[in-house]
């Protein structure tokens, strides 16, 4: 799709009355015949059949000049416009050299700047690298994994510029770097928390890491988005390092009197709710003593506390014998790090990494739904009940259970058998328990009717990997749904590109292939008569639907002004989504607010009016069905 690159009168206008930087039109010249320069290189090297990962780190310069003038209130200030055009240098430079058979930065010491291609969307996505002097490829090195602070004015180019300056790097900073870019600032949700995984896959295919020392820290909104991925991913890190942030969203976001699938879903992605999980990695939780959000430290200790775990107060320090956890506090400090604080960190965290990251013979893990499944050798697969606790307790080879339906035990136990609940099975393996009853399985065996990890709801989670979003081109039972599938899907596509930092792709319901089906979860909109998927797997939902009626959990309601919004396992394709009728279930007011609020709003289904009313939502039990 073009974009005018332009500004218009009417734009300046609100631009400068927004305090934005308004370019030139010579300004604007400069950018355009850069931009133009840099993807005719791209589009060569890549005809020419250039390594893509290469290519990535040079067409992401062009990616942040596209981006930034599609948004240009995203010139914040002058500067902006010389960093847009130093950032296309620097991207003529690569493709330049990578023409040449040369890629320089491969083995680049510094700060720099590289870049993937995420799967979620097919969009670029930077990120920051430092690599020690001492770093030699044939020796395994210890990373740190740096989630930033939500930056008011961040944006790729300005990612970009920070990590291409030329910095010192501090002697104690001996150890590879990668800080995540995270699709800017959504508190590493989302397709903001694949990020993380996707840009920590990218420089572990590039550079010798140490698997077992991978530290995570951040702060602020960083360490928001810390305290959520350490305790969801309890077993991916030999430390983790928390300082401010938020850790519960009720209170911090002020939200209060939510309904009954909102408040369940806050047990999904609410880090507090997964503080028993800090029982299986080291952490530093920080807060500064006249910092509000050292709560966040604070709800994660009262609630080890309430599970059982002992800390002793010492002056601004909380420790325990009980765990490898310390939670400081910094004297007289507000949002930011007190360096005595820092300092005691430092020391906790490079004591775990001398030990290193190794499989434990106990555990505790906890979680409320399979996206969040797996603590080293245990994965919980398929829950009883949805959206509660559910728990995973072993000492060596005896494993206890809560609300487990399906757990698989891998070759980390190294007895023979599992004693699970009592019962004495071959380990490793899967097991199903039935009416109590645990008995092994084959993998195979159950795992594509009901709700697994990638594939578990609410709508949302559908964003978290590959989708595609498929148009109607055919005539619509009622004309009025149609249109507001339509425009809901013409929303959806403005905020993941403001927001999201990408594009979402997007096919009529006529074009798509079967690889599309294997690769992606579709995102539906229309109806059965406009959308010719949704009529084809129409009796396989969850719903029924005719031109006079849509029933919705045993509800029924005017199909001229009532759509549904779902989401369920494709018929087409049992291993991923299928969504109807919804891009995120939250929206600009939520994006550009505290990151806190970006989480779901529909649960797993819903019914909208016409005038993009909410008729009524709800959650799916384990087997997609209305609870």
């Amino acid at each position: 799709m073009k974009r005018n690159l332009g500004l218009s009168l009417i734009t300046a206008a609100v631009l400068s009355a927004a305090g934005s930087y308004v370019p030139t039109s010579g300004e604007m010249r400069q950018i355009r015949e850069r931009m133009a320069d840099l993807k005719a290189r791209v589009e060569k090297l890549s005809a020419a059949g250039a390594d893509d990962a290469l290519l990535a780190d040079v067409a992401v310069y062009h990616k942040a000049a596209d981006w930034i003038t599609r948004h240009p209130e995203e010139f914040y200030s002058k500067i902006y416009v010389a960093n847009t055009l130093a950032a296309l240098d620097r991207g003529i430079e690569r493709a330049g050299q990578l023409a040449k058979g040369s890629a320089p930065w491969e083995k680049q010491k510094g700060r720099f700047s590289r870049a993937y291609r995420s799967k979620v969307d097919g969009s670029l996505q930077p990120y920051g690298m430092i690599v020690p002097e001492s770093y030699d490829s044939q020796k395994p090195m210890r990373l740190d994994v740096v989630l930033h602070g939500k930056g008011a004015t961040l944006n790729e180019v300005s990612f970009l510029t920070a990590h291409d300056a030329a910095k010192p790097i501090p002697p104690e900073e001996d150890y590879l770097q990668v800080e995540v870019f995270g699709r800017t600032n959504n508190g590493y949700r989302w397709a903001g928390e694949t990020d993380v995984f996707e840009a920590l896959a990218s420089v572990q295919k590039r550079y010798n890491v140490d698997p077992a020392r991978i530290v995570l820290r951040g702060f602020s909104m960083g360490g928001a988005g810390t305290w959520h991925i350490g305790l969801h991913y309890p077993d991916r890190w030999v430390a983790t390092e928390a300082g401010a942030g938020f850790t519960d969203t009720k209170v911090y976001a002020k939200q209060t009197d939510l309904p009954p699938h909102q408040d369940a879903a806050l047990r999904i992605y609410d880090a507090v709710e997964y503080s028993l999980n800090a029982v299986n990695v080291p952490m530093v939780g920080y807060g500064g003593e006249d910092d509000p959000q050292r709560q966040a430290a604070f709800n994660i200790r009262e609630r080890l506390e309430a599970e059982g775990y002992h800390f002793a107060a010492g002056v601004l320090r909380w420790t325990t014998t009980d765990l490898r956890a310390l939670f400081l506090a910094g004297a007289k400090t507000g949002h930011r790090f007190h360096p005595d604080s820092k300092r005691e960190s430092e020391a906790f965290i490079r004591e775990a990494v001398a030990k290193g990251r190794s499989t434990p013979e106990r555990i505790r893990f906890v979680t409320y739904t399979p996206r969040y499944n797996k603590c080293f050798w245990a994965q919980v697969d398929v829950l009883d009940k949805m959206y509660e606790r559910t728990e995973v307790y072993a000492d060596k080879n005896v494993v206890k259970t809560r609300n487990v339906t399906r757990l698989t035990v891998t070759d980390g136990l190294p007895y023979g058998f599992i004693m699970l609940d009592g019962q004495k099975l071959p380990s490793p393996g899967v097991y199903h328990r039935t009416n109590g009853v645990w008995e092994q399985v084959e993998p195979s065996v159950g795992v594509l009717v009901g709700k697994v990890r990638g594939r578990s709801g609410p709508v949302d989670d559908a964003f978290m990997d590959s989708f595609l979003c498929v148009r109607p081109t055919g005539s619509p039972l009622n004309s009025a749904v149609n249109e507001r599938a339509k425009s809901t899907l013409d929303v959806f596509a403005k905020e993941f590109d403001k927001w999201m930092r990408g594009d979402i792709r997007v096919k009529d319901d006529t074009a798509v292939t079967k690889q599309d089906i294997a690769s992606s979860s579709l995102i539906l909109f229309g109806d059965p008569g406009s959308n010719k998927f949704i009529a084809q797997v129409l009796a396989k939902l969850p719903v029924t639907w005719t031109k006079d009626a849509l029933t919705v959990g045993g509800r029924t309601y005017a199909a001229s002004a009532h759509m549904p919004v779902l989401i369920c396992r494709n018929p087409l394709n049992p291993k991923r989504s299928l969504v109807l009728n919804s891009g995120h279930t939250f929206h600009e007011k939520e994006f550009a607010g505290t990151n806190a609020l970006l989480y779901p709003r529909l649960g797993d289904y819903a019914v909208i009016g016409t005038g993009g009313e909410v008729i009524a939502a709800g959650l799916f039990d384990g087997e997609w069905k209305v609870k």
